[in-house]
C-alpha cells in the first residue's frame, strides 16, 4: 500500500508541474492561456498578462519588436536593453510591441525609442490617415532597399518611421520630453537608426 501511495504522489507531482508550465527554447513559461512568444517561438522579455496582446488588429506581420531587435544592437545604440516594457497599456490594444530608453546623460528624463505593429493596407493608407494640420511626412527613404516613410509632428519631441511588413505597417517612434529635450533631427536619426537594425529581420 505505501508503495502505491508513493507511485501516486509521484505521478501527481508530475502532473502539477506539468500543468503550471511548460518549457520552450528551455525556458519555463507560464500556462495561464497567456501567449508568452512569438511567432518564432522566442520568449518576451517580459511576462505579459495581456491574453489578447496578439490579436486580428496586429496579426498582419509575424514580425515582433520586442524579439527583433538584438541586445548587440541595444547596446551600439546607446539603449538600456533593461527598460524594455510593453508598449500595450490595456488587453486587445491595437499596436504590438515594446518601448525602451536610452542611457543618456545630462537631462532629467531620457530620451525613449518604441517599436510597435500594427495592421494596415500600406505606407500611403498611412499618410492619408495621419494628415492632420499638426501632421508633417518627410520625404521617404530607402532602407535595405525597402520604401521608409517618415513622420514628424509640428511639435518638437517626437519622429517616428513607418514600415511596411505584410499586411502590418512597423512604425519606430522616438521621442523625448522634459528640460533639455533632442531636436527633431535627432530623434529621427534614433528612430532611422532603429529601424536600420531590425528592418532585415521584417518579412516583406
Amino acid at each position: 500500500m505505501t508503495l502505491i501511495r508513493r507511485i501516486c504522489a509521484g505521478l501527481l507531482a508530475l502532473l502539477v508541474a506539468a500543468l503550471t508550465s511548460c518549457s520552450v527554447d528551455g525556458s519555463a513559461i507560464p500556462v495561464q492561456g497567456i501567449r508568452q512568444v512569438d511567432d518564432r517561438g522566442v520568449r518576451l522579455p517580459f511576462t505579459t498578462k495581456h491574453s489578447q496582446r496578439w490579436n486580428t488588429a496586429n496579426d498582419g506581420t509575424e514580425y515582433e519588436p520586442c524579439t527583433g531587435v538584438q541586445l548587440r544592437d541595444l547596446s551600439r545604440l546607446n539603449i538600456d536593453a533593461r527598460s524594455v516594457r510593453d508598449a500595450a497599456k490595456t488587453n486587445g490594444q491595437t499596436l504590438r510591441g515594446c518601448i525602451w530608453t536610452y542611457e543618456e546623460t545630462g537631462t532629467d528624463i531620457p530620451p525613449s525609442i518604441s517599436q510597435t505593429v500594427g495592421n494596415g493596407k500600406g505606407l500611403d493608407a498611412a499618410k492619408a490617415r495621419r494628415s492632420g494640420p499638426q501632421d508633417s511626412w518627410l520625404d521617404d527613404i530607402l532602407i535595405a532597399s525597402r520604401r521608409v516613410g517618415i513622420h514628424v509632428y509640428s511639435f518638437e519631441g517626437y519622429c517616428a518611421t513607418y514600415v511596411e511588413s505584410g499586411t502590418a505597417t512597423v512604425i519606430s517612434t522616438a521621442s523625448h520630453s522634459g528640460t533639455h529635450p533632442l531636436n527633431r533631427e535627432q530623434l529621427c536619426e534614433r528612430a532611422i537608426a532603429f529601424t536600420k537594425a531590425t528592418i532585415d529581420r521584417m518579412p516583406e
